[in-house]
């Protein structure tokens, strides 16, 4: 693991809301979270060591390669990423610095698959972060099944073969309008006929990933660009028309925001996610609390 790390303000970013019924944060500081596989259900437990330079990975369930799980984490927590030119950058902006000092330790996390990062950007299209969080939880409520753990009560995300399946009114029964259920839908069945697949999008440019989804249904600028960083950590990449990035970004640098962006150069994302943490501790939603 590359220090510097903090567990509590990465699963914030991954996170969003302590609503969500996958990513859980437990009082006792754990990161939680359950899979649905064909062996059955599986939960992991990952805490952080004190000192913040080792993680405690605990797996509960019928697994076969313990290494397919440690691989899983660092995906989602980027814990192997360097961010050593990151804070060597960020020191000398003056609007960034003090953000980048209160938060550091976060690390670009990333969904745990194509799949997920297109659920979790097609749903927030035009809603509030509590909103469309709210539409997700209803979502992995209908389609997933709950797995208790000590007392615990979690839920892996639905697989795109159970979406696939589903009706348009299954999904509009969720809060989701009709434009967003078609594209779920679509996305679902391309995903699991094998027409759709991250691994040979994994290869390709940003500019290339980029065009490709938004010949898909229901994907726009904005929405790819959110599935660039946060399914494929394209760090270069900073979410243009997010209005809650816009207005954090000119809390922070006012009308040099853009100036701001460009000086970050291949780390463009970390300010998205340093300004989501903002906002999050402002709000003191989730594992950022521990941080304002």
């Amino acid at each position: 693991m590359r220090a510097p790390f903090r567990l509590a303000l990465t699963v914030a970013a991954l996170q969003r809301r302590p609503e969500n019924p996958v990513d859980t944060w437990s009082a006792d500081r754990r990161y939680l979270r359950a899979f649905d596989t064909a062996r059955g259900p599986v939960v992991w437990a990952v805490t952080e060591e004190p000192g913040g330079t080792q993680l405690r990975v605990e797996v509960f369930g019928d697994v076969d390669d313990p290494r397919m799980w440690r691989g899983l984490v660092t995906r989602l927590l980027g814990t192997d990423i360097d961010l050593a030119p990151f804070y060597a950058r960020a020191e000398r902006l003056p609007a960034f610095a003090a953000l980048a000092a209160r938060f550091r330790g976060v690390k670009p996390p990333r969904f745990a698959s194509l799949w997920e990062a297109i659920v979790n950007s097609v749903v927030f299209q035009q809603l509030s972060l509590a909103a469309a969080m709210a539409a997700v939880r209803r979502l992995v409520l209908r389609f997933a099944s709950p797995v208790d753990v000590a007392g615990q009560r979690l839920f892996p995300f639905p697989p795109p073969e159970v979406v696939a399946s589903s009706t348009p009114h299954d999904l509009r029964t969720l809060g989701l309008s009709g434009a967003k259920a078609d594209a779920l839908r679509t996305c679902a069945r391309m995903i699991a006929a094998g027409e759709l697949r991250e691994e040979e999008l994994e290869a390709l440019a940003n500019g290339e990933i980029e065009r490709r989804l938004r010949e898909l249904p229901g994907i726009g600028p904005w929405t790819a660009s959110v599935i660039l960083l946060r399914g494929f950590r394209r760090l270069d990449v900073f979410p243009g028309g997010d209005v809650a990035a816009a207005r954090g970004l000119g809390a922070i640098a006012g009308e040099h925001g853009g100036e701001l962006v460009e000086a970050l150069g291949p780390y463009r994302g970390m300010l998205y996610f340093h300004l989501l943490l903002s906002s999050l501790a402002a709000h003191r939603s989730g594992p950022s609390r521990l941080a304002s």
